[in-house]
């Protein structure tokens, strides 16, 4: 009897190990596929949103700019570098077709560097950094000028749609609009305008004919929780169920947006998923917002990992690991100012 209570502790002992065993492995290679890019054709890019620069004029400080420069320069500083960073949107706190908007949209490129019209986080040009429009890059005279003019400066022609293979990814930038106002609720949870039929038209063409892993980027979400009286609020309105179809019947894995200033995750039906790093391939697309780079340091990375994308948690930095005061930021080019006010007369 002895010797048999013995032989079946052993045997539940090896059945205990090989379990235990199965959830370390397992757990090793979930923190291996967050933290290590085995193989070349592994990466990952950042996402960073809503940043609202002002420009030194209307922000004393700079805080806005400084915290900025400064979540750059960290994300750029590992040894892994990202492939690029997307920023979805708000990228100043106000743009439109004025003066002061100008100054703003200059503050914000003037964080990066610029080579044939286009922005990279880093001196060797080698980190690109590619955006869409916000609600606030339309304020206050609902013109997106200021933003083509010194921010994008390639893409006015296309209404602010574009396509960026890398590797076996897909992006697809879009413009989800101004805000909306015909509807008053939208007033106090902010909507933006939406998709047109051209942009529906424009995106299916554009997802039907890649047979890449497909990122779609924009500043509204098209999914959100609802708020205490039923209304969804904080997402695009026009198109808004025609896209998720769309990102549904081919395939997206990812919607990228903020304007929420909040980090989560739905997928269509609003089920929140909040594990990460979460394998994004094992679901039907899911709709991403990070938190914004206004109020503090904030950015998510994205990572593809063979041929699984994978979203790891919005990332906070504190404040204080950076003296923002002294941020390593480009100066301020006045001869771009002195042109925009000698072309002014012809806008």
């Amino acid at each position: 009897m002895k010797k048999f209570n013995f032989q079946l502790c052993i045997i539940v002992l090896i059945i205990f190990f090989i379990y235990f065993s199965s959830i370390a492995i397992g757990f090793y290679e979930k923190i291996d596929k967050k933290l290590i890019l085995k193989n070349d054709d592994d990466f990952y890019f950042v996402h960073l949103t809503d940043t609202h620069i002002r420009h030194k004029l209307f922000d004393k400080n700079e805080n806005t700019r400084n915290i900025l420069s400064s979540v750059v320069n960290h994300v750029i500083s590992f040894d892994k570098k990202p492939a690029f960073i997307v920023i979805t949107g708000d990228l100043t706190e106000w743009g439109g077709n004025m003066f002061t908007g100008a100054l703003n949209c200059i503050a914000f490129a003037n964080c990066f560097y610029e080579l044939d019209g286009q922005l990279y986080a880093d001196e060797n040009f080698s980190i690109p950094v590619y955006t869409t429009p916000g609600n606030h890059e339309y304020m206050i005279t609902q013109s997106l000028k200021n933003y083509h003019k010194f921010i994008d400066k390639k893409h006015a022609d296309e209404n602010d749609r574009y396509v960026i293979s890398y590797e076996n990814l897909s992006l697809f930038f879009m413009n989800s609009g101004p805000n909306y106002f015909l509807n008053p609720l939208t007033l106090i949870d902010v909507c933006g305008v939406g998709l047109y039929n051209c942009d529906i038209e424009w995106l299916e063409d554009n997802l039907k004919n890649t047979t890449q892993k497909k990122v779609v980027l924009m500043h509204h979400p098209a999914v959100n929780k609802p708020n205490k009286y039923g209304f969804i609020g904080g997402v695009f309105i026009k198109n808004r169920e025609n896209f998720i179809n769309l990102c549904d019947n081919y395939n997206a894995e990812l919607v990228l947006a903020g304007h929420t200033h909040h980090a989560v995750i739905y997928d269509k039906n609003q089920t929140l998923l909040d594990e990460f790093p979460l394998n994004c391939s094992l679901y039907p697309t899911l709709y991403v917002q990070s938190d914004d780079c206004k109020r503090a340091i904030h950015y998510r990375n994205i990572s593809i990992i063979g041929d699984d994308i994978w979203v790891e948690e919005s990332v906070e930095l504190s404040l204080d690991m950076f003296d923002l005061k002294n941020a390593k930021n480009n100066e301020y080019i006045f001869s771009d100012i002195q042109k925009y006010i000698l072309s002014f007369n012809d806008r």
